[in-house]
């Protein structure tokens, strides 16, 4: 037909690739091949042998038929003709033990799964961890991944697994799984707080208290957990002593914990560390050392080395480290984490990852530490607001009960002091025996009549403290001279204390000091300060009284030669029932229930003015007040 016929020319099989798509060349397919065709072969053998990772090809029928160099090494194997023609899943096998595979896998996958794209990028069809037992004795973790490989026009078929080694990547996952699960434990254990909130203990032993306990715990078991160590301890300062108190541990005996509580309050961090190392600790840094860098203490008559248990691990065996804890700015303990010293240093990550555990867990505690204190200060308060107003009911009580029959007590003695004056009148002059007759009842009876007069006042403290209490306190504020009530109360206090001179520094009654007041409130002010200051002044000894104005306010100045004020009763003077410890600032039959002086801030505060005092034990002391001046009608 004019056309050349055209044959097919079958092509020669090929033998199995390997992933990169080359022959894997064997001694076979060496003969009868052309120079150049072997210079190919032998360097397709020379990448195989050099392939970084293991190689292993097994036929159809799972027999191994390649195992390359970096294979061999990995399972230990001298040559390949040991495994050709061996069965792979029995070979494999002999390698596994299913009991001590990598447990974090089937704990949380998507870890090793993480970590596994991280080192072979994503995507791979396997990637299986497998934790090999070889036969020198050591474990190696490696990753599998198999592919198949075959020739349609032969009808061949093989596979190929590619093995890598993953020992560190693996402990790398396994650890951060026990991070993980470490933390989940934690935030679990935060949730169960306010079940441990029962029974806070005092400030001063705070960090004993269960709740603090309960969250030290869970710290050094998620440390103890993540960094596979021997030992975690946790010691706190008494801020009082210094001394060192066992808080919490972890991998520790029975025995050792009770040692460890038994040594509480027996030593400092003084006894252990040196100056360098507690300075480290102190400006909050990390200290690690050897166990023969540690000094050694005295416990039970007996030499011991920190941490002091009954049977100390052989000096160098151990390394520590300590990091410092803080609780609101403030040093008050130390965490020890020690491990074999064969297990190498700690790690930047791990001091790292220690101190962010750990500052989140100070973190909660200081939390804790905050509500306990805020419980403590809301449940005084509500104590002392519950103790006020029942005082304040039995005060009200009782002055309305005392008022009536000690009005009928004072109009008694006023009506025998009328009736020993009026006989003292018509017995004019009385003879001398009828004259010491009249004193001796005379005496008693204006006695009486003063003590009347002091219990009235108590009296009626009681009743304004009531109505104070009660918000139904009211001022009849009206126009006063300062100055004049001032010179008033004064020339009272000097009649009824006449060996204490009053000296007086007050502007001309012509210059004046307008107020808008309630005259009444002022005077007791008035009264209570020179009272006081008269009873506190040696005899003999003025009192000084100062009027002075300034910036439009009246300044009032009460000042005595006493002994003065302790320095922890002027913060508190001006309290409700509160009363000094000595006889500075209050009268001897003084009963009022320290209610004089708080009635002095409260009456001044209502005239919006203020209070104060100034004293030192030896140097008397100095009331004052202030209040608004108002221009006069003259002016």
């Amino acid at each position: 037909m004019g056309k050349r016929s055209q044959h097919a020319i079958p092509r020669k099989p090929k033998r199995g690739r390997i992933p990169g798509g080359q022959s894997i060349p064997d001694a076979r397919s060496m003969k009868g091949d052309t120079p150049q065709r072997m210079m190919q072969l032998n360097q397709l053998e020379a990448i195989w042998e050099s392939f970084p990772e293991g190689l292993i090809v097994r036929d159809r029928n799972q027999k191994i038929v390649r195992i390359n160099a970096a294979a061999r090494k990995l399972f230990e194997v001298a040559t390949e003709a040991q495994c050709q023609g061996r069965d792979y899943p029995h070979f494999l096998k002999h390698y596994l033990c299913s009991d001590e595979q990598p447990s974090c896998v089937s704990a949380e996958h998507w870890l090793m799964s993480l970590a596994l794209a991280g080192t072979t990028g994503a995507g791979v069809p396997e990637n299986t961890p497998l934790l090999l037992h070889l036969p020198s004795g050591s474990k190696i973790a490696v990753t599998a991944r198999t592919f198949s490989m075959g020739n349609q026009e032969r009808g061949m078929k093989a596979t190929i697994s590619v093995f890598q080694e993953f020992t560190h990547g693996c402990q790398e996952v396994c650890r951060l799984q026990r991070a993980h699960e470490a933390m989940l434990e934690l935030l679990s254990a935060i949730a169960q707080i306010p079940e441990q909130r029962d029974d806070i203990l005092p400030e001063e032993t705070f960090l004993l208290a269960p709740p603090v306990l309960f969250m030290a715990q869970q710290l050094v078991d998620i440390i103890r957990s993540v960094l596979d160590c021997r030992r975690v301890n946790i010691l706190a300062f008494d801020q009082r002593t210094d001394y060192l108190y066992f808080v919490a541990g972890s991998g520790l005996t029975a025995e050792q914990e009770r040692h460890w509580r038994e040594m509480g309050g027996r030593f400092h961090l003084v006894d252990v560390l040196d100056d360098a190392a507690r300075a480290r600790l102190g400006a909050n840094q990390e200290v690690m050392t050897a166990h023969d860098h540690l000094r050694t203490i005295e416990y039970l008559g007996k030499q011991a080395l920190f941490p002091a248990y009954p049977h100390p691990a052989p000096p160098g065996s151990e390394t520590f480290l300590f990091l410092p804890l803080f609780l609101e700015q403030q040093w008050f303990g130390v965490l020890a984490i020690v491990k074999a010293s064969a297990e190498g240093e700690y790690t930047p990550e791990e001091i790292a990852l220690m101190k962010a555990v750990t500052a989140q867990t100070m973190l909660v505690i200081e939390g804790i530490h905050c509500l306990s204190a805020q419980d403590e200060k809301q449940k005084k308060a509500l104590i002392q607001r519950e103790v006020h107003r029942l005082a304040g009911e039995f005060l009200n009580l009782a002055a309305h009960e005392l008022r009536t029959p000690l009005t009928g007590v004072q109009g008694n003695l006023q009506l025998a002091q009328h009736r020993l004056q009026t006989l003292k009148d018509r017995l004019a002059p009385p003879s001398a025996q009828i004259h010491k007759s009249l004193a001796s009842v005379e005496r008693p009876v204006a006695l009486a009549s003063a003590t009347a007069q002091l219990l009235q006042r108590m009296i009626n403290d009681m009743i304004d403290d009531a109505r104070v209490q009660t918000n139904t306190l009211t001022l009849s504020l009206q126009p006063e001279d300062l100055g004049t009530l001032l010179r008033e109360v004064a020339a009272s206090q000097q009649h009824t204390a006449p060996e204490h001179p009053i000296v007086l520094d007050v502007p001309p009654l012509e210059q004046g000091v307008p107020i808008l007041a309630d005259a009444g409130r002022i005077t007791y002010v008035l009264t209570t300060y020179l009272t006081n200051a008269l009873v506190s002044s040696p005899p003999e000894r003025p009192v000084e009284v100062h009027l002075q104005v300034e910036d439009a306010l009246a300044h009032v100045f009460v000042h005595n030669e006493g002994a003065g004020i302790a320095e922890g009763d002027l913060d508190h003077l001006w309290e409700r029932f509160y009363r000094a410890k000595g006889d500075a600032v209050q009268h001897k039959l003084d009963l009022s229930c320290g209610l004089p002086l708080y009635l002095c801030r409260v009456f001044m505060e209502r005239h919006e003015g203020s209070v104060g005092v100034q004293s030192a034990p030896g140097q008397g002391a100095t009331f004052w007040f202030t209040v608004p001046i108002t221009p006069s009608p003259r002016r």
